[in-house]
């Protein structure tokens, strides 16, 4: 039995790797019936946000199932059309301002905190080895003598 303690999955998958994953799970699952409703309002001669803002969340959600920082990107790049297409629709108005995207910035703040677990793709951070004390001083501190 050797003492590789290399992330593999069974074993470095924890809280924050779950939490991720509830997180993507959330955001896809909000992301569909956005989209739907954003075609069937296209076909009514609507708007085209809410069927680009449900693709957006659905690809976050995805790509964040699959632990890529594609789906942070999509969820930052979601809230900010979001963002504009309110401050378009209701102007400086704080009360509707808030009143539209408070949830969706607090969604926001979660998709930062677990940035870095999307980063490590959902593994924890690798421990060295404890297989030999002096193991990575060789490349470090090389000996002045040369073997033959």
């Amino acid at each position: 039995m050797g003492t590789d303690t290399a992330p593999t999955p069974a074993r470095s998958r924890g809280i924050a790797y779950w939490a991720v994953l509830a997180l993507a799970v959330v955001i896809l699952c909000a992301g569909m019936p956005i989209f739907a409703g954003g075609v069937w309002l296209i076909m009514l001669g609507g708007s085209v946000f809410y069927a680009a803002a449900g693709a957006g969340l659905f690809l976050a959600g995805f790509f964040m199932i699959r632990m890529s920082m594609m789906g942070f990107w999509f969820y930052v790049l979601t809230f900010a059309g979001t963002a504009a297409w309110t401050f378009a629709d209701v102007g400086a108005d704080f009360q509707a301002l808030w009143q539209r995207l408070a949830l969706p910035g607090v969604i926001l703040l979660l998709t930062m905190l677990v940035v870095p677990c999307l980063l490590r793709k959902g593994f924890a951070a690798a421990r060295p080895s404890h297989s030999s004390p002096n193991e990575g001083t060789a490349m470090v501190f090389p000996s002045r003598h040369r073997s033959a």
